[in-house]
């Protein structure tokens, strides 16, 4: 089987040590089936929260149980982080174009 190495598949080769476990890996395997143990989809949770610094739902935590659920929750969190950084960016940004209000002491 010829693997995409999807960001869910890369995080879980580095966080978890189960020998052979991406030799017939599919996307919607069930990683506990696959041999995962419930403390590594443990850390592998702390691990996107940490990356994105947001806490994970009741249904993200449920998505993680397969590579395509880990790619879901990362995409989803990194579409969050991008329109939060665009959203900061254009708020520091606001009242400094042509159209500012000018305020003189």
């Amino acid at each position: 089987m010829s693997e995409v190495w999807t960001p869910g598949r890369r995080l879980l080769l580095e966080l978890v040590d189960v020998p052979g476990l991406f030799d017939d890996l599919a996307p919607d395997a069930d990683l506990l089936a696959a041999g995962i143990n419930s403390g590594e989809l443990i850390r592998l949770a702390l691990a996107i929260e940490e990356r994105t610094g947001t806490p994970l739902d009741d249904e993200e935590l449920a998505a993680l149980s397969t590579v395509q659920g880990i790619d879901r929750v990362l995409a989803t969190h990194a579409g969050a982080q991008a329109g939060t950084h665009a959203g900061t960016h254009a708020a520091s940004h606001a009242g400094h174009g042509a159209d500012a209000e000018r305020v003189t002491p």
